[in-house]
């Protein structure tokens, strides 16, 4: 097994001598007696670490019971950090905050992360692939983030620990065959790409990680192995009507959401399908937020009910934001907005942010020469794009339009 240097722990087995660029042994397993790491020793690679081959900065450890569970620690970290950025409600919508489920969850994700051969793979891809690091980074924290979000839901649909496990499982590898495509690292290439060359790439990066998965040989049964496959090798585009892989179906809700939400090494979106951004707009071939996503997903999806249907409605349940999905919501909000007589009226949070809007603001009211009969003395601190916070009034008409409409949603 391939380790960092900065892995190293004494009681580790070192599995190969150690050579170094200049031709000469740095250390060897005979020296070492037993092959046991000591402090002593472990300072003196780190010391030489930049000159080791055939990898610098690695070495191969035994991979034993020991290293496995040293480098499920340093695994955890990351776990543990990506579910706190959930639970802040900062950066990211908060969907675990009952204290029930988040338990629930962490209990799945810590049997997900004991599992060897997972533990190995999503090492290796994050400590032993060169490359930059930022785009990758992002591709892994967003694996997490879709195994925590997809085990939630499936927790939430009731169903069995069999399931949340081949869901979660999917979800930390679903993104590894990206790691092997000719456009890795540079993933911004693809927000130049052609809806064709897009469309390939999303087919080929799936293709990738359905090989990586059978070669990395899971300890799982033939069962689960195969519904990890699926949802491996079909995540982009799963059939709606295919209820014999559900996990699948729900897992694809899961992973567009999560790219709806979050930032990636990339701007372009690619889970909506060409024929579904036609009807919901180009909008949705980039990061649009939880409000958007959800009401693109309601907006596509309701009329045909089913499966797809019950797995959406709890989606939007797990955010507690039931009320997107009655089908008019958006529309009603719009002939609120533009109501406005000077067309200055705008809701705040936008339907871009992770919350529904609570408010309607003047974007005029900044004018001292500006007046308006419906604005009301309260105001609303607003960000704009370069960072700056800006003081505006608020609309009273139309902020109580928006009050009732939000309160007959929710009721």
């Amino acid at each position: 097994m391939l380790l960092h240097t900065d892995h190293l722990v004494p009681k580790m087995e070192l599995e190969r001598d150690i050579e170094l660029k200049a031709g000469s042994y740095l250390i060897t397993r005979r020296e070492l007696g037993d092959g046991r790491l000591t402090g002593k020793v472990i300072k003196s690679i780190q010391n030489f670490s930049n000159q080791i081959v055939p990898e610098s900065h690695r070495v191969f450890i035994k991979d034993d019971e020991f290293a496995l569970g040293y480098i499920k620690k340093v695994l955890d970290k990351d776990l543990h950090r990506i579910a706190k950025q959930v639970t802040s409600g900062k950066d990211y919508p908060n969907y675990l905050a009952d204290v029930d489920l988040h338990e629930k969850v962490m209990r799945v994700m810590e049997i997900l992360f004991s599992n060897p051969d997972v533990v190995r793979t999503i090492y290796d891809a994050k400590f032993n692939l060169d490359g930059e690091s930022k785009p990758l980074d992002l591709i892994l924290d967003h694996s997490v983030r879709t195994a925590l979000l997809s085990v939630a839901l499936g927790l939430r649909l009731r169903w069995t620990i069999i399931s949340l496990t081949s869901i979660g499982m999917a979800a930390l590898l679903h993104d590894m065959g990206i790691l092997c495509t000719s456009i890795f690292p540079e993933m911004e290439s693809l927000d130049e790409m052609s809806p064709n060359a897009l469309g390939a790439f999303v087919e080929q990066h799936q293709v990738h990680s359905a090989r990586l998965l059978n070669e990395r040989h899971l300890s799982i049964s033939p069962y689960q192995r195969g519904e990890v496959f699926h949802i491996v090798a079909n995540h982009h585009r799963p059939d709606p009507a295919d209820i014999k892989h559900k996990h699948t179906l729900l897992f694809h809700f899961a992973d567009l959401l999560d790219e709806m939400i979050s930032h990636m090494p990339h701007r372009v979106r690619y889970n909506f399908t060409a024929a579904q951004l036609k009807t919901l707009g180009k909008r949705y071939s980039r990061r649009c937020g939880l409000v958007n996503g959800l009401l693109g997903l309601a907006r596509l999806y309701k009329p045909k009910r089913g499966l797809a249907w019950e797995i959406i409605s709890n989606l939007a349940g797990l955010f507690k934001m039931e009320e997107l999905l009655t089908g008019d919501y958006e529309e009603k909000l719009q002939k609120i907005i533009k109501w406005c007589p000077f067309d200055s009226a705008r809701a705040n949070p936008p339907l871009e942010d992770a919350t529904l809007p609570r408010t309607i603001y003047c974007f005029k009211s900044t004018d001292e020469e500006f007046s308006c009969k419906h604005m009301v003395y309260v105001k609303v601190e607003i960000q704009n794009q370069s960072g700056k916070m800006i003081e505006y009034l608020k609309c009273g008409t139309l902020g109580k339009r928006l009050q009732n409409l939000t309160e007959k949603k929710s009721g």
